[in-house]
């Protein structure tokens, strides 16, 4: 009887982990796809916000968070986007690699891009999500090291 048992559960778990696999594949080639259309489109693909938390990519988040800041203390008003220009060129000389080819205005947009600020003309201020992640930043920041 048990022999049955173990015969029908086979044969029921074999096509439902074949589906399963088939699905995290499918999810993981589109999210793949959609990081490949980004970086292709930014130019910054060794970039993501879920880098920024982590210590070993936290230097190259460095000029960003910089930037955020910056525009921070702005107000609600922001700054004129032409104040960003020393944070990347700064960056940019310490990490050739990184920024090597692309210029200060695919920089700034990048940072549009991940919805952290808002571009327009001349002037640049920050989004709620971006006031939301400098808070979240520092506030786990402090966490971690008390």
């Amino acid at each position: 009887m048990w022999f049955l048992f173990l015969a029908v559960a086979s044969f029921l778990a074999f096509p439902s982990i074949m589906l399963l696999l088939w699905l995290a594949d499918t999810l993981e080639a589109r999210d793949s796809r959609s990081r490949q259309k980004l970086s292709l489109e930014s130019g910054f693909d060794v970039l993501s916000i879920e880098q920024a938390f982590e210590p070993i990519f936290g230097p190259l988040w460095e000029a960003p968070i910089h930037a955020l800041q910056l525009i921070e203390a702005g107000g609600k008003h922001g700054i004129p986007v032409s104040r960003l220009r020393p944070v990347f060129d700064q960056a940019a000389s310490r990490f050739p690699e990184i920024y090597d080819g692309h210029g200060f205005e695919p920089w700034v947009q990048f940072l549009e891009d991940c919805g952290l600020v808002a571009w327009s003309g001349q002037s640049i201020r920050l989004t709620r999500d971006g006031r939301e992640f400098l808070e979240y930043r520092f506030t786990t920041e402090a966490l971690a090291q008390a």
